[in-house]
């Protein structure tokens, strides 16, 4: 343990967390329902009937679960009899229970409270659960048809609130009319909308176009009405009738059922940016100056929203809501005790990067040597458009992979490439060249193990990108590089450096590693692993699975399970393949396996408990029954942000851990983490728990390797905000998820040729 604690550092970090306090001499007190002949049904009659009669004895109430809660103290109150006209009475009494100290009671009378002050705070507007805008502080961008919206988002904790920013996009044009400009009805699905009548905001299911504004629907009264008829009665307004409907499914409140409702298309503003103002690098400039303030900012927003907090007026009186109940926020946000890990040093062959040294520059210290790279020759394709602007592009590739391929001394690259041109633009002729080439490499008895493609169009755009994957992952069964024209054309040694990276991942080789990784899975057999599950409206679901198979944590196997998702037996399989892998590779089953889930919230963990973790447990028992799991999720969408404590806030250092059990609330073992260094707005933590672990005090261990493992993502160079392997998890879904399409003669699937490789051919 001495060994483990060398590894931290305490500092003092400053937080938006912000505490409830009881006044002096002020408590709040719980009351129940007494009864002659008690039953729940019978007190919640109870305190229906003698609502009037209960505000008058305690002035304000708040009734929970059928327990009622109130800042005054009063002895037992009769409140009256519930069965009129019967001989025996059942007579109903308010009496004194408690006083209430703190705990999952006094938790409940916050979150009741919070409730009610964002429901109460003029001029703004409430979206979701937890978040409120000033529409009046708008920042307009006319020319591009867009604006910001500013607001807070507001969270209850057990002891406080968390207050951050929010930040709110739309579009100043409505769906109709940017459906009449791109005629796509499905690239709508799954955006959200905001109806300009009321401000509410729904997500896009469907474009009906065999529906319009004169079909009939069944109104809230019950009565049979066209959307025509019921929108000029209701808001006064005059439909255009040609146009489509939106279809939106609502879930019911606290109902498992849903309810369908239909939109229209000119009374809905898109929200979120376009793809073209995405690609303005100008306007994103400005816009990142609204949407990512600096710490001091963040702080200051925080603490003048808690000061209006705590001015809040009970809705319908002009008494201070706080002072009702005898509650006082605090306005200065807690600074809390936390600790950094030493992040140790970036292994990189001979030229290892002490990763605690000031004004690192790795994206300049990474393109020098790397860790491990293939060294067997290759035979590889680079494949380029015929124009002129592809044939320049092609000698500014080779020219500058030439010079990488002797510095990073890649020597299975040395080998000279089969270059060929392609004639067209168009699927079809790139699928019939590289059949060509193909048929050319099997009369020679040479296999094809790496292509680069060398194609027109703008990122993420390229017409023939996902024909070029498919021809790799289906057709020939090896790794590829897609590289656009464009993308040479600036800084184009250091471009083909990261790109040499990236090859050299997706070949099996490893770019770098990091030292000092825990001892506890240096000492044992460990195996990381990650899932993620492409889940999108109308496509078909994808399970992602990538674990470890070596002893750095820096090789990959890849597994992607077709129409699959978190239940069933799919994660069993999947760790069952995991483990057998591992042992190819190491001769024994691995010791420790440790699991990370990405994306759940506290109300997902019964879900992850109850549905994935026994299958993990079940693989396990099946395999190898002496292998210890630990389960982690981690969530990135929190509330909580942390700074430098100092006169002028700043982002805390890369590895900054909070785990304070005045911050970190629930059951399991959970923490903080800031693994990012962030050079522009304020860094963004993640959540960490430790839902199950078959090793006792794990937990220190834990924090350390998590952030080790977000050193090691080979498409950036630093940490990321996640542990690579849930990066990768993350990757793979999306890659093959996004552009499987289900009436492909050809699935956009890998062969299992290139999955056994274990490589890294998705990043």
């Amino acid at each position: 343990m001495q060994q483990q604690d060398q590894q931290f550092k305490t500092v003092k970090v400053k937080s938006n967390f912000h505490q409830f306090q009881l006044l002096p001499n002020r408590q709040i007190h719980r009351y129940k329902i007494e009864l002659t002949n008690y039953s729940e049904i019978n007190a919640q009659k109870a305190i229906t009937t003698y609502r009037q009669k209960i505000t008058e004895c305690l002035i304000t109430f708040y009734c929970i679960n059928l327990n009622i809660y109130s800042p005054t103290k009063l002895g037992i109150q009769v409140l009256g009899g519930l069965n009129d006209g019967e001989e025996i009475q059942n007579v109903a009494s308010l009496k004194f229970v408690e006083s209430v100290e703190g705990g999952p009671k006094l938790q409940s009378i916050l979150a009741r409270i919070v409730k009610q002050i964002m429901s109460t705070q003029q001029g703004m507007v409430q979206i979701g659960r937890d978040k409120l805008f000033w529409p009046k502080k708008s920042h307009s961008f006319h020319d591009y048809k867009f604006e910001i919206w500013e607001g807070v988002q507001i969270v209850q904790k057990q002891f406080g609130v968390v207050i951050d920013c929010a930040y709110k996009i739309l579009r100043q044009n409505t769906l109709l009319d940017d459906l009449s400009v791109t005629k796509e009805v499905d690239r709508y699905e799954g955006m959200v909308v905001m109806t300009k009548y009321n401000q509410k905001f729904y997500r896009v299911d469907l474009i009906e176009i065999g529906m319009s504004p004169k079909d009939i629907f069944v109104a809230e009264n019950g009565e049979e009405t066209t959307f025509k008829e019921y929108y000029k009665q209701r808001y006064n307004l005059k439909l255009n009738e040609k146009q489509p409907l939106i279809k939106s499914t609502l879930k019911l409140k606290g109902k498992q059922e849903e309810k369908v409702i239909y939109l229209i298309p000119e009374l809905c503003q898109l929200t979120g940016l376009s793809d073209t103002v995405k690609s303005n690098f100008s306007v994103m400039r400005e816009v990142a100056k609204i949407t990512k303030p600096n710490a001091y900012d963040r702080i200051d927003q925080s603490e003048k929203f808690a000061k209006q907090i705590n001015s809040t007026v009970k809705k319908g009186s002009n008494t201070n809501l706080l002072d009702t109940w005898g509650l006082k926020l605090n306005s200065v946000s807690m600074n809390v005790e936390a600790k950094t890990v030493r992040p140790g040093t970036l292994i990189m062959g001979n030229d290892n990067i002490d990763l605690s040294q000031q004004n690192l520059n790795l994206d300049q210290q990474t393109q020098k040597k790397m860790y491990q790279v293939p060294d067997q020759k290759l035979v590889w394709v680079l494949i380029h458009y015929y124009k002129e602007k592809g044939q320049e592009a092609k000698k500014l590739l080779l020219d500058n992979m030439k010079q990488a391929i002797t510095e990073y001394q890649f020597y299975g690259f040395y080998s000279q490439p089969m270059v060929r041109q392609l004639q067209e633009e168009r699927d079809k002729a790139l699928l019939q060249l590289c059949d060509d080439i193909n048929k050319e490499c099997q009369q020679k008895q040479q296999k094809i193990e790496f292509i680069i493609f060398l194609l027109p169009g703008q990122k993420k755009n390229s017409r023939l990108y996902r024909c070029a994957k498919f021809i790799s992952l289906q057709k020939i069964g090896c790794p590829s590089q897609v590289v656009l024209e464009d993308t040479l054309a600036k800084n184009t040694r250091s471009i083909v450096n990261k790109i040499m990276v990236q090859i050299c991942a997706k070949l099996g080789g490893v770019p770098w590693a990091i030292d000092k990784l825990p001892k506890l899975f240096q000492q044992q057999h460990t195996m990381i692993c990650a899932t993620e599950c492409y889940d999108r409206l109308h496509q078909i679901k994808h399970l992602a699975f990538c674990s470890t198979v070596d002893k750095n944590m820096t090789k990959y196997h890849s597994q992607i399970l077709k129409g699959a998702d978190y239940k069933g037996d799919n994660l069993k399989k999947s760790l069952i393949t995991a483990m057998e892998v591992y042992k190819e590779k190491n001769n024994v089953f691995p010791e420790i396996i440790i699991i990370y889930r990405d994306g759940v919230s506290d109300g997902q963990i019964p879900v992850v408990l109850g549905d994935e973790f026994p299958q993990y447990d079940q693989a396990i028992k099946q395999i190898n029954p002496q292998s210890k799991l630990v389960l982690v999720v981690c969530n990135k969408r929190v509330a909580g942000k942390f700074y430098q404590a100092g006169n002028r806030p700043d982002n805390p250092a890369s590895g900054t851990i909070v785990d304070t059990k005045e911050i970190c609330e629930g059951q399991q073992p959970n923490f903080y983490l800031i693994s990012q260094m962030t050079r522009q707005g304020t860094s963004q933590p993640t959540l960490y728990k430790i839902l199950h672990s078959d090793i006792p005090n794990i937990e220190n261990d834990i924090k350390v390797l998590t952030y080790k493992l977000c050193w090691l993502y080979y498409n950036f160079a630093g940490p990321i905000k996640i542990p690579a392997p849930v990066r990768y998890a993350h990757c793979l879904s999306e890659f093959i998820g996004s552009r499987y399409q289900r009436n492909d003669k050809d699935p956009f699937v890998p062969v299992e040729e290139l999955v056994k490789k274990g490589v890294l051919f998705y990043i």
